[in-house]
């Protein structure tokens, strides 16, 4: 069997929303079960029906499993493509949820200061290079929330002093298709505060098989970066940290001692 190669690109993975949404699928029941507990324990006025902001929200994966659980869900990303395929998977479900283009760190969205709940996992925030997005990113979360709203968000830290490259690999399958998710990352540049990331997706469908290159960089954070910058936006007050185990009964301090991070803010 032969294998095509697409030439590598800033958003190829981003362009296939379908594979995109493959990848990430075995993630949602967790992150769902995950915030329904943190609302139980952090949450201050919540009523039965939840009014969800979630910036970056992709395939909609999770637009779909909150506004299934009876919520009002709003949800935006940057890519077009991303966009398209959570909007026809919202209108095929007559779904109580809104998905549109926009960006974190300039987004206006339909009920700003009226979200019981914003949440943005999986580093997308690190896709933030410049530090007046990332604070501008976080104030609009701020703004979008009510009073006493949460907001959450996940992403890996950089301990500079053991700064190895990584890599994460994830299979799935879905009617006949096949995706095999490979991605590295590079030591990150301190000074520069970025590290390199590569995706490769290996899609097998219809008896063919491509792959779907992606080159992209992140912003790192240590600790006290992430400390460093949570401090410029007193509005949204660290509670409580968590890791990508979802399981809300684990709390993590936030230092250099783990990588992955769920931070839960709370809106003064």
């Amino acid at each position: 069997m032969t294998t095509a190669v697409t030439p590598r690109s800033a958003t190829a993975w981003y362009d296939s929303p379908l594979y995109y949404d493959m990848v990430y699928e075995d993630y949602t029941q967790r992150e769902t079960r995950f915030l329904r507990a943190a609302i139980k324990k952090y949450g201050v006025g919540f009523a039965r029906r939840w009014k969800v902001l979630e910036p970056a929200c992709g395939s909609g994966r999770l637009v779909e499993s909150l506004a299934q659980l009876g919520h009002d869900v709003h949800g935006f990303d940057l890519n077009i493509n991303q966009v398209a395929y959570a909007q026809k998977r919202v209108r095929k479900l007559k779904l109580p949820a809104q998905v549109w283009c926009d960006s974190l760190q300039n987004f206006k969205a339909p009920d700003m200061g009226e979200y019981d709940l914003a949440h943005c996992f999986v580093s997308t925030f690190k896709y933030l290079l410049k530090e007046k997005d990332a604070v501008a990113a976080l104030r609009g979360f701020s703004k979008a929330l009510r009073s006493g709203g949460l907001c959450f968000i996940g992403l890996h830290l950089t301990d500079y002093a053991s700064n190895p490259a990584d890599y994460e690999k994830w299979v799935n399958r879905r009617s006949g298709v096949k995706v095999c998710s490979e991605t590295w990352s590079a030591p990150a540049k301190r000074k520069a505060r970025t590290e390199a990331m590569r995706t490769c997706m290996t899609i097998t469908e219809n008896g063919k098989t491509r792959v779907e290159e992606t080159h992209w960089d992140f912003r790192t954070y240590s600790a006290a970066e992430l400390k460093s910058l949570l401090a410029k936006v007193p509005s949204l007050d660290l509670i409580a940290c968590h890791d990508f185990h979802y399981n809300i009964k684990n709390k993590r301090r936030l230092n250099d001692a783990y990588s992955d991070i769920i931070l839960v803010l709370r809106k003064q």
